[in-house]
């Protein structure tokens, strides 16, 4: 009983660890008025620790196959954009350049951790329904 009771404590007085999660918060996948090629997808750390995504993978089953490096600190967005040429965004860098185009029709973004588990995934659907986004009109 004095065990179960000092496991108890030591459980109560632990601290806890808040769980940090990457999240893919946006798609650009159309690219916007100046270029089809800028296209760019964001990854917000939703938790209270900063996040290394060292050697995670961001793929999307086609085009895209990309080891990631780098940090993102609590609460930050960052971008990833495939195109760092676009002069209208060099004033804000991007967090990282991806290589490969995401396709018109409609893919699934997944970002995968470095031990080997899906940290996120968004299924863009048909012609990227579940995103929304108009490719004529950007």
């Amino acid at each position: 009983m004095r065990l179960l009771f000092s496991l108890f404590l030591l459980a109560l007085f632990l601290p806890t660890t808040a769980l940090a999660t990457i999240e893919i918060s946006e798609i650009a996948w159309m690219g916007d008025t100046t270029s089809a090629n800028y296209e760019w997808i964001e990854l917000h750390n939703t938790g209270s620790d900063s996040v290394d995504i060292t050697d995670w993978i961001l793929a999307d089953g086609v085009n895209i196959n990309n080891l990631l490096a780098g940090s993102i600190n609590a609460g930050q967005y960052v971008v990833l954009e495939r195109n760092r040429s676009s002069e209208q965004y060099l004033n804000n860098p991007p967090f990282s350049i991806y290589t490969g185009a995401l396709v018109n029709s409609g893919v699934t973004i997944t970002l995968i951790r470095n031990d080997g588990n899906i940290e996120d995934k968004v299924i863009g659907g048909e012609n990227w329904q579940n995103i929304g986004g108009d490719n004529t009109t950007k």
